[in-house]
């Protein structure tokens, strides 16, 4: 199993690549790839956090 530093560290940087991704999304020209790119983000960074609060607690 990780640790949850690891898992801090890893949600962290999935965190900054969604905020990345939802800002692209207006600012780039693929509207469409980059709005799957941040779902998708999403949906893993909230798994991370879940995981990262489950092993803590």
């Amino acid at each position: 199993m990780i640790d949850h530093y690891t898992l801090g560290y890893l949600t962290f940087a999935f965190m900054n690549l969604t905020m990345l991704s939802g800002a692209l999304i207006f600012l780039g020209r693929r509207k469409k790839f980059w709005t799957y790119a941040h779902v998708a983000l999403a949906v893993i960074t909230y798994i991370l956090m879940t995981l990262t609060i489950w092993v803590v607690r």
